[in-house]
């Protein structure tokens, strides 16, 4: 007697369609739209597309990339545009994102602090070399204080960039980008949850 492959009826979890999509890395972000509007999305579309839709949520604000719409449709047997509906439900709901220019400018930020933190850890008091990029304008501040540490007036060295600071410096960046790119609800509800 042959053994019968018994499908589960139960409507996805946020963990079960993260995984199914291949987008596990957005789990948290995804249960946090779905706990502060899940239940609206819910209402208007269903269990199923509310979760889809947070997960589609999720991956735009996370930057994962969002996945296609058809693969919604193969994976979960819905109606594409019912997920788009159920995300524009959870984009009413919660606070922006902030706009475009300001994340990729926090992400220079992060690179160029990253890098002095690199050049610092290597021994290097002075930080990289970026004359005319746009990197160097991202963070004139830091790229200045890493690069000087002699007083041409005096040649005199002045204590460099502390390792430990830079470290905590680009940990408060690497919060701001993520605040920017999720929003304050989200960014609110993962880190009260932790």
């Amino acid at each position: 007697m042959g053994q019968r492959h018994l499908e589960t009826t139960t409507e996805p979890t946020i963990d079960r369609a993260t995984r199914r999509l291949e987008v596990s890395s957005v789990v948290d972000v995804a249960r946090a739209a779905f706990d502060c509007a899940g239940e609206k999305a819910t209402r208007k579309c269903g269990r199923t597309v509310a979760v889809l839709g947070a997960v589609r949520l999720a991956c735009r604000r996370t930057g994962v990339g969002e996945p296609d719409r058809e693969e919604f449709a193969a994976a979960f047997d819905v109606d594409p545009k019912r997920v788009v509906l159920a995300d524009d439900v959870f984009v009413r709901h919660l606070s922006p994102p902030a706009d475009a220019d300001e994340i990729r400018s926090l992400r220079r930020r992060i690179i160029v602090a990253q890098e002095v933190l690199t050049e610092v850890e290597r021994g290097r008091g002075a930080g990289p070399q970026l004359p005319g990029s746009r990197l160097a304008d991202a963070a004139p501040f830091l790229l200045a204080r890493a690069s000087s540490h002699l007083d041409s007036r005096t040649d005199r060295e002045h204590p460099g960039l502390s390792p430990a600071a830079l470290r905590d410096h680009v940990e408060r960046l690497e919060k701001d980008h993520q605040l920017a790119r999720l929003g304050t609800t989200l960014f609110s509800r993962i880190h009260d949850d932790n």
